[in-house]
């Protein structure tokens, strides 16, 4: 009687919650501000179709469920091996891209200006073959779907465009604010980061601290500044990086020690998580950032010479010490190459004149 019981109990349990709107299809997304649940067609059909819904928070069932579960049991395994180290002509990788045709592109963003380069070049097995340098003191870049590189120089209040040809332009005037860095996301959107000129810590109450989205004909389309109670998202928006879902994900300095936080924000301004790297150290200090294909976030943390993957909910999933053992020191930078190698950009060594790039391969389930 009892196994009766409960077999009829789990045959509840799994009946799928019909659609608010529609009453029949299965549930697949939930509205936290309507608090009702929602199949793909109604999504888009009736719940879009709201006045307000495009400030509202639509999250998917299945990453609700995932975090439900709770913490995850954490891997100390990222890779497994270094399949390759390239020398570089810089003394430091500050940021790595990488595109078809293995094209790198790589700078520096030193104290000395003369030590600081843009690079594009080619990956080969043995060596990097130089293509191109631009000598300027870039404090980060990014690429479109055309090849045409953004960057930002250093306390400069500009986003300049270098073309495949050559040519470079400004497409952005941030003035009077200091831009800081520069993503392009799935659709060609031009993301930055900027803040107020003057001293960037301590951050006080008058401080503008901003990510804003541009349209692929630079209008701007969003500015993210403040969550639902009026608190800065961000302190110092150093990287920037977009997932599957264009979720925005800011490395955010916190001081002048270079400790900072990782800042999920939905594209309607809605903060989805804030991560710190405190459980697995008390100093947490994140310079680099990529994307796995499956939405997973990647973090260098220079100070403890450490990667770290989290998921889309920010759990950590992964920490991985990569200097002992495999000789990655400082790890700053970070990106995927056409192969699904991941790209470590490092600071030179101590008896070391160039920074290095490792080329390694992730495990699968991390991916």
């Amino acid at each position: 009687m009892a196994k009766s019981m409960e077999s009829t109990s789990i045959r509840k349990a799994q009946v799928p919650v019909s659609c608010y709107f529609c009453k029949e299809q299965e549930i697949k997304w939930e509205c936290e501000d309507c608090n009702v649940r929602m199949c793909n067609s109604c999504k888009v059909t009736f719940h879009q179709g709201l006045q307000s819904a495009q400030d509202h928070d639509v999250v998917s069932i299945q990453d609700k469920s995932r975090s439900s579960l709770g913490s995850q049991e954490v891997t100390f395994a990222i890779f497994l091996s270094v399949l390759n180290s390239f020398s570089t002509t810089l003394p430091a990788v500050h940021t790595l891209l990488s595109s078809g045709d293995n094209l790198l592109y790589f700078s520096s963003n030193l104290q000395k200006y003369e030590d600081n380069q843009f690079v594009k070049g080619k990956l080969l097995k043995p060596s990097i073959q130089i293509l191109q340098t631009l000598k300027r003191k870039m404090c980060d870049i990014a690429i479109n779907k055309c090849g045409e590189i953004f960057f930002i120089e250093h306390h400069d209040n500009k986003i300049q465009m270098l073309s495949p040809v050559g040519e470079v332009k400004t497409v952005l005037d941030t003035s009077p604010m200091i831009s800081l860095s520069v993503h392009v996301n799935k659709d060609d959107e031009v993301i930055i980061g900027i803040r107020e000129p003057g001293p960037p810590f301590p951050v006080q109450d008058f401080s503008v601290r901003q990510v804003i989205i541009f349209n692929s004909n630079y209008q701007r389309k969003v500015t993210l500044e403040f969550d639902k109670k009026g608190n800065k998202l961000f302190s110092y928006a150093l990287r920037i990086r977009t997932d599957s879902r264009n979720v925005v994900y800011v490395i955010d300095r916190v001081d002048s020690d270079n400790k900072g936080r990782i800042v999920a924000v939905h594209g309607n301004g809605r903060l989805k998580f804030t991560y710190d790297g405190q459980l697995y150290s008390e100093i947490f200090k994140p310079q680099g950032i990529t994307i796995t294909p499956s939405d997973n976030i990647v973090v260098s943390d220079s100070g403890k010479n450490a990667l770290h993957v989290i998921n889309s909910n920010g759990d950590l999933l992964a920490v991985q010490l990569v200097k002992n053992g495999f000789g990655i020191q400082c790890p700053l930078s970070l990106c995927f190459d056409a192969e699904g190698c991941l790209l470590i950009g490092c600071h030179k060594g101590k008896n070391e004149d160039y920074g290095k790039i490792h080329v390694v391969k992730m495990v699968d389930s991390l991916m």
